[in-house]
């Protein structure tokens, strides 16, 4: 299933990865995460406020029974990225593996779109078969926005931007 292999990739740094990324935007009240997959079923936090936006019906109703059995505060949303209305804020936004599949000009929207204070952005830096990719730092990416931190494990690359 593409769910679980997603989760499996960052399972082995998982908690390491959510501590410095608040190691740096502090510890937020509520997360707004793009394509968010299974992420808040595997997010190490419960008493953070979690808005789940993914165009997969059938991730979202896993994440809601999640979030029902579990008594987490939050929502999920059905939408494309590029159908969301922004109006949701956020002190924090994820937004993992999902900009590689958009047009350079909408990342941009998209980016100044977003209400939160912190963004963080991932990117794979291997290939499906695991090989290292021969680029995989972003400079298309890294051109269009100011880079607060940037963050690197073995297979992602994760660029954290402040808009405060």
């Amino acid at each position: 299933m593409l769910e679980k292999e997603a989760v499996k990739e960052r399972r082995e740094f998982n908690r390491e990865l959510y501590d410095k990324i608040f190691s740096i935007t502090g510890r937020p009240k509520k997360i707004l995460d793009f394509g968010c997959g299974l992420n808040p079923v595997y997010f190490p936090y419960r008493d953070i406020e979690y808005i789940a936006l993914d165009k997969n019906k059938e991730v979202l109703k896993k994440v809601k029974q999640y979030f029902k059995k579990n008594k987490i505060k939050g929502m999920v949303i059905n939408r494309d990225i590029l159908n969301f209305d922004f109006k949701i804020g956020a002190d924090v936004c994820f937004a993992f593996k999902v900009f590689d599949y958009l047009d350079r000009r909408d990342v941009k929207l998209v980016l100044d779109k977003i209400n939160a204070d912190y963004i963080v952005v991932s990117f794979a830096t291997r290939t499906v078969t695991g090989k290292r990719m021969g680029e995989p730092r972003r400079k298309w990416f890294e051109k269009i926005v100011k880079i607060h931190k940037v963050l690197r494990f073995h297979n992602e690359i994760f660029y954290i931007i402040k808009k405060v």
